[in-house]
């Protein structure tokens, strides 16, 4: 140690002698301060004192781990940072005169001045060695020419250094791969665009013993555990990790992929190729990954099915189908029960213009579907040409999106309402008793009847060529009835307009009993079928 260091030395050991006595002497007087000032908060402020004088005395031997490090060098600064095991950063740096330590100045230096030329060698030396190699240097680091003014900084960054040491490598010591003869396991990194078929190879390379395994990686190298490319370091070539992590700081000129293990990037690395990791996570810590980052977590983490895996049949498709219909019913249903609530009468006067024009009705809505997309276009360009219109195009594709949704689900509503009508008259003039008849009981029993298409795929759907038969049935009827539904909620202005309804009788002729019973404002009367458990006419 030079002279300088030396004297610093024992001019602190002096210093920790005479602190040693006023700390006994605080630790005798305590209680009888606190007996005299008994003040709130005073017991604290004598243990921090205490604490205080015990990092005096005593200098912190706790070693702190580090992860990794990373060397800064600039025209006014020289800095090294190392990331400790806790996740915390410490920074130590020479800038502008000042010795920064976490970034409070802990001392001052000349600049052009031996401390800093020797810092500077040092920083230089972080700059190409892996962490464990350099804080073993760091340690035996001891500047010469030191003046007066810089051997205090030069003691603490000294004793930093000393507090800091190479954290162990959890986990599975890495060792690397022996190639493979000629004829074995080979497993190319060149191209790691499609994970999936990379798979299989990794997997089985993964799940061998490494004193059994021999693999050849053209281009690069495979090793098992975890592994770190300190900040000095540069790798030419692919590099291959089984069942360990990947800690970059340094410079790795190819792809990287891990199986069963995480990558992380340090700020300062670089990695020229593509990044995989199989089973893991890629975390860029602020590094330079210049290829594409790619993932493939374990399918059973997922729950998704294993390649190959056999797709559902049978009972278990049933129930699923069966429940997804179920859903479907149950969403329809409360919009038609809000429909009837809300807008019965607009609902009433599509499900007629439905039931008395339902060819018409097919037509303008098969006509209305082909020109959706030209007349979307023509009003985004209207709304272009002017100011204002610009900025009301978000709106206006709101409002067309929800009229053409409300139009669409609303026809399907009414069609739904006229076949439950239909069906419920029907059972009317057959004489059939029925407990109620109303829009509610109308809708229900046309989305029952309706969504009864798609109750033969949901049992028969696992069926090869039949449920694919019934599937395309069922969505066929059901495109049917939503553009009949649709053209007639066009026909008819969503229910204001009634001129297509049919209804060329007075609205007072329009009962259940204009289908059998007495004539009425000029309607002829019908024989009322006879039918089994009807009452007889009178």
């Amino acid at each position: 140690m030079p002279d300088s260091l030396t004297r610093l030395t024992t001019r602190r050991n002096s210093l920790r002698t005479t602190l040693t006595g006023v700390a006994l002497m605080l630790l005798a007087a305590g209680p009888v301060s606190a007996s005299i000032s008994p003040g709130p908060g005073s017991n604290d402020h004598l243990n921090h004192s205490l604490e205080y004088l015990r990092g005096l005395l005593s200098p912190d031997t706790r070693q702190a781990q580090v992860r990794g490090h990373q060397a800064n060098i600039a025209a006014e600064r020289l800095g090294l940072s190392f990331r400790l095991t806790s996740e915390r950063t410490v920074e130590i740096a020479l800038e502008e005169g000042d010795v920064l330590i976490d970034r409070k100045t802990i001392g001052h230096y000349l600049p052009g001045g031996p401390l800093q030329s020797s810092w500077r060698d040092l920083v230089l030396e972080a700059s190409r060695r892996p962490t464990a190699d350099f804080l073993a240097l760091a340690h035996g680091w001891e500047p010469d020419g030191l003046n007066e003014t810089e051997v205090p900084a030069a003691e603490r960054l000294h004793t930093r250094l000393s507090s800091l040491s190479a954290a162990a490598v959890q986990g599975q010591a890495s060792q690397a791969v022996a190639p493979a003869p000629t004829g074995g396991l080979t497993i190319s990194l060149d191209n790691l665009a499609d994970p999936a078929a990379l798979e299989p190879m990794l997997r089985r390379a993964a799940s061998t013993r490494p004193s059994d395994l021999k693999l050849t990686v053209p281009g690069g190298r495979a090793r098992f555990g975890n592994y770190s490319i300190g900040s000095g370091e540069t790798i030419n070539g692919h590099l291959l990790l089984l069942r360990g992590d990947a800690e970059v700081y340094g410079v790795l000129n190819g792809n990287l992929a891990t199986v069963d293990g995480n990558i992380v990037i340090h700020e300062g690395a670089i990695v020229t190729g593509d990044v995989l990791a199989l089973g893991g996570t890629v975390q860029d810590a602020g590094g330079d990954i210049q290829g594409e980052i790619r993932t493939l977590a374990p399918a059973q983490a997922n729950n998704v099915a294993p390649a190959g895996a056999a797709p559902l049949s049978g009972f278990p498709l049933v129930l699923r189908n069966a429940a997804g219909l179920l859903g479907v019913f149950v969403t329809l249903a409360a919009l038609g029960f809000g429909l009837v609530l809300f807008g019965r009468p607009n609902l009433e006067v599509v499900a007629d213009t439905v039931s008395h024009t339902f060819g018409r009705s097919f037509m303008v809505g098969l006509i209305a579907q082909m020109l959706l997309l030209p007349t979307f276009g023509m009003l985004v360009v209207g709304l272009l040409l002017s100011v204002v219109g610009v900025l009301l195009i978000p709106f206006a594709v709101l409002a067309y999106v929800l009229l053409l949704l409300i139009g669409v689900v609303g026809g399907y509503l009414a069609v739904a309402h006229a076949v439950g009508e239909s069906y419920t008259r029907r059972r009317l003039a057959m004489g059939v008793s029925i407990a109620s008849t109303n829009s509610y009981r109308y809708m229900l029993i046309g989305l029952i009847a309706m969504l009864g298409f798609w109750c033969a795929w949901v049992l028969f759907g696992w069926v090869p060529v039949a449920g694919a038969l019934m599937k395309g049935a069922a969505f066929l009827v059901t495109w049917f009835m939503a553009t009949a539904g649709f053209g007639a909620t066009l026909l008819s202005r969503a229910g204001i307009r009634e001129s297509f309804t049919g209804r060329l009788v007075p609205p007072e002729a329009l009962t259940d009993e204009y289908l059998w019973a007495t004539p009425q404002f000029g309607v002829p009367a019908a024989k009322r079928p006879a039918t089994r458990g009807t009452i007889k006419d009178r």
